[in-house]
């Protein structure tokens, strides 16, 4: 599984994403990697705690890719 597309708020954060298709919350995402089936992403914490994906393992933002509305 690969993420293709994100959606941003009006804030700029990337809230969801798109993966085969497939819509998923920022939390659905970081469960789909904690498990192996989203490969390839690097989690990172915000200060209170909660897990975002930041980026690919190759570098790449999740910021570079396209956007869904």
């Amino acid at each position: 599984m690969h993420i293709m597309e994100v959606k941003e708020n009006a804030a700029g954060e990337i809230t969801d994403v798109m993966i085969n298709g497939n819509t998923y919350s920022m939390e659905q995402a970081v469960k789909l990697a904690k498990s192996g089936e989203l490969e390839g992403v690097k989690l990172s914490a915000r200060e209170n705690g909660e897990q975002y994906i930041s980026h690919f393992a190759n570098g790449m933002e999740l910021s570079q890719l396209p956007r869904f509305v």
